[in-house]
């Protein structure tokens, strides 16, 4: 298998390398570490601090060198860009033209020679020419154009397809991605997401302790852990609350800025534990009795591949999850409930029916889907595409 070695790589990223790991900073971290990497963090724009006040500490007019987590990864924050990129593709291009002033001068601090341009946001056409490369990738892990707020679909749609035509390699986490993007790109494969198993199935491990705060509640105890977004169902979440006083219901990771509760924070079986760092997650998961993966059906959530679930996944606890088509290959070993009255019954079947050779079942499943593989599969498709390159 043809692998990625002494390779120059920028990968102009959507989230931040800390505090949430995502797929980006998964497949970076499990690159062979003689690539060099340049991990560029996303900018926030003018308003940005209005409406989620921690990106004031990315308010800053210019661009800066944020930290080596690595020996071979070198982290770049941007500086701030115009806002209603995702509105008007004129913001768009001038902001890929600020960005792309800044990331060559970075480029230039760090000696890199043509590298690989490896891009996870829609809007990087303009940026790709910009910046002198010798391969473009593009990974696809969301349908940009369906998020809330600032964004014209309309317009985020003409920026991809425009970035899908001139990229060598594009990798898409959900069947709907690919069917939408298949032609327009040159090579493209599906690849969902995956999780860590190795760290996650140490919930599975007897040596591995339950902090105290989950510990002492009530039994069963459902666990949801994730950032609360918009696209989480916090509406079923309370109905399950509600339906069932005795069952503790647990949500650990933070809420996002604007989120609709439902009423969560105000009943008394619904535990909020905030973030916790991703080094204790194991020892959570394995105090859980069941855990819960549920979006919200819309044009986003239909197309995403639901990290968390392979995380449950790879943690051998029983799963019930909201219908998603990234889930249904998984229905032999989870259940999958289409509403609140049919996510009670499918938790309370889970329950009762939970045993050692299901969770052996769940734990063997989920080494198919382990971040190793997924980054083995990426080198492989960008290697055979630069030697395709350099053939002529």
């Amino acid at each position: 298998m043809a692998q990625l070695r002494n390779q120059e790589i920028i990968c102009v990223s959507s989230v931040d390398w800390d505090p949430i790991w995502t797929r980006k900073q998964q497949i970076m971290s499990r690159l062979d570490p003689s690539n060099r990497i340049l991990y560029v963090e996303p900018p926030g724009t003018l308003i940005s601090p209005l409406k989620d006040p921690s990106f004031w500490r990315k308010w800053r007019p210019w661009g800066w060198f944020a930290g080596r987590p690595r020996p071979n990864i070198f982290l770049f924050h941007p500086p701030v860009v115009l806002p209603f990129g995702n509105l008007y593709p004129l913001v768009a291009r001038v902001n890929q033209y600020w960005l792309a002033f800044w990331l060559r001068q970075a480029v230039r601090r760090l000696g890199m020679k043509r590298p690989i341009l490896w891009t996870y946001l829609p809007g990087t056409a303009t940026l790709a020419r910009l910046i002198e490369h010798k391969l473009l990738v593009y990974d696809c892990v969301d349908e940009h154009g369906a998020y809330k707020g600032l964004v014209r679909e309309e317009a985020v749609w003409e920026q991809e397809k425009e970035l899908l035509q001139r990229t060598d390699v594009t990798f898409v986490t959900a069947p709907g991605l690919y069917e939408r993007r298949k032609d327009y790109a040159r090579r493209i494969y599906y690849l969902p997401n995956a999780a860590d198993v190795v760290h996650f199935s140490k919930a599975a491990a007897p040596a591995t302790v339950v902090p105290e705060e989950i510990e002492r509640l009530p039994r069963p105890r459902l666990c949801f852990v994730g950032v609360i977004q918009e696209w989480v169902d916090t509406a079923l979440l309370a109905y399950v609350a509600r339906e069932r006083p005795d069952w503790s219901l647990i949500l650990i990771g933070p809420v996002a800025p604007g989120v609709r509760l439902h009423g969560l924070d105000q009943m008394p079986n619904v535990f909020l534990l905030g973030r916790k760092p991703k080094e204790a997650l194991p020892n959570y998961l394995k105090g859980c009795d069941v855990c819960l993966n549920v979006f919200r059906p819309s044009a986003l959530t239909a197309n995403v591949s639901p990290l968390k679930f392979y995380e449950y996944l790879a943690s051998g606890r029983p799963v019930v999850s909201t219908d998603m088509p990234a889930v249904r290959e998984f229905a032999d070993i989870v259940a999958i409930a289409k509403d609140g009255p049919g996510f009670v019954r499918a938790v309370e079947e889970t329950l009762a029916i939970e045993n050692e050779a299901r969770q052996r079942e769940r734990l063997l499943r989920a080494r198919e889907h382990s971040w190793e593989a997924r980054a083995a599969f990426m080198e492989e498709k960008i290697a055979e595409a630069l030697a395709e390159k350099e053939q002529g």
